[in-house]
């Protein structure tokens, strides 16, 4: 499979996220189901990590700090947010919403890489910024702010996993990065979520549709998607990736409403088009400064 047609599949898979985690919320509590996908996850992984022998790497001292924040900042955390947060909003809120990852990704490049954005930079994170806002402010004080709050709250904890990914040497495979960032993710979740059963009951409903439902969470969009993303990101140039996976949200939106999930309505249409005209301006910027400095 070519990177570019790995990431055309992680775009498909990345954008019904949002709606499978809504649809499951009915059947189970969002730690029981953000742990649960985890633990799927790593099962999708077992058989490679006993072939190939990483249960040494993903522990070793070396490397085990880093996994470590991988899988708890890149998975655990921000999963178990953004699925308590759809007890509140929508999934197309909620996938618009998270564009402002680009936001603290500029911030954060600043902190820890002293990376310094140019004016064009700026400028396109002010429309990702009033996108976002856009939404957030037209739900204040509804039931869907809260969740829209929560979501807005998570995705700098992808920046710090992307950090820490850089970090690591060449010789990862993407199937032994995404492995080691399942295994962290589950021994994270595992502590929250027996304090969760303990203080609220399991709260899983045993039926063929939540079994279903779990099933797509954890092997396809905890398992196969991040192999499928770090493949990609892997073998072309991250920025084109950024570019292609940021409209996600487009699809999202249509598969909330075709599902009855969400009701279009013409602020979140806006807040749409100017949060993903700025994410892509952003990134196109951060590609063509690539170029330059490899030219």
């Amino acid at each position: 499979m070519t990177p570019l047609a790995a990431i055309w599949i992680n775009w498909i898979f990345t954008s019904t996220m949002p709606v499978a985690a809504k649809a499951a919320l009915p059947y189970m509590h969002p730690v029981i189901l953000a742990w649960l996908g985890a633990l799927a996850g790593l099962l999708y992984f077992i058989p490679a990590i006993i072939r190939n022998r990483w249960l040494s790497v993903f522990c070793g001292k070396e490397h085990r700090f880093t996994l470590f924040i991988m899988g708890a900042f890149g998975s655990a955390f921000p999963i178990i947010l953004f699925v308590s947060a759809l007890n509140y909003t929508t999934p197309a809120n909620a996938a618009i919403l998270a564009q402002i990852e680009i936001v603290y990704s500029l911030v954060m490049a600043g902190i820890f890489l002293g990376e310094r954005p140019c004016r064009r930079q700026l400028a396109g994170t002010f429309l990702v910024m009033a996108g976002t806002f856009m939404i957030a402010w037209h739900e204040r004080f509804t039931p869907r702010w809260k969740g829209d709050l929560l979501v807005l709250c998570a995705p700098w904890m992808y920046q710090l996993s992307h950090i820490a990914a850089k970090k690591l040497p060449q010789s990862f495979a993407p199937e032994q990065i995404a492995a080691a960032r399942a295994f962290y993710a589950f021994i994270t979740m595992t502590p929250i979520a027996l304090f969760g059963a303990y203080k609220y009951g399991w709260g899983i409903r045993p039926d063929a549709a939540s079994l279903s439902l779990l099933v797509y969470w954890g092997f396809v969009l905890n398992g196969l998607n991040m192999v499928l993303w770090y493949r990609a990101i892997r073998n072309m140039d991250l920025a084109k990736a950024t570019a292609i996976i940021l409209s996600y949200p487009v699809m999202t939106t249509g598969i909330s409403v075709l599902t009855g999930m969400d009701t279009l309505a013409l602020y979140q249409v806006s807040g749409l088009v100017i949060a993903m005209a700025g994410a892509y301006w952003v990134t196109m910027i951060v590609k063509t400064q690539r170029e330059r400095v490899t030219a």
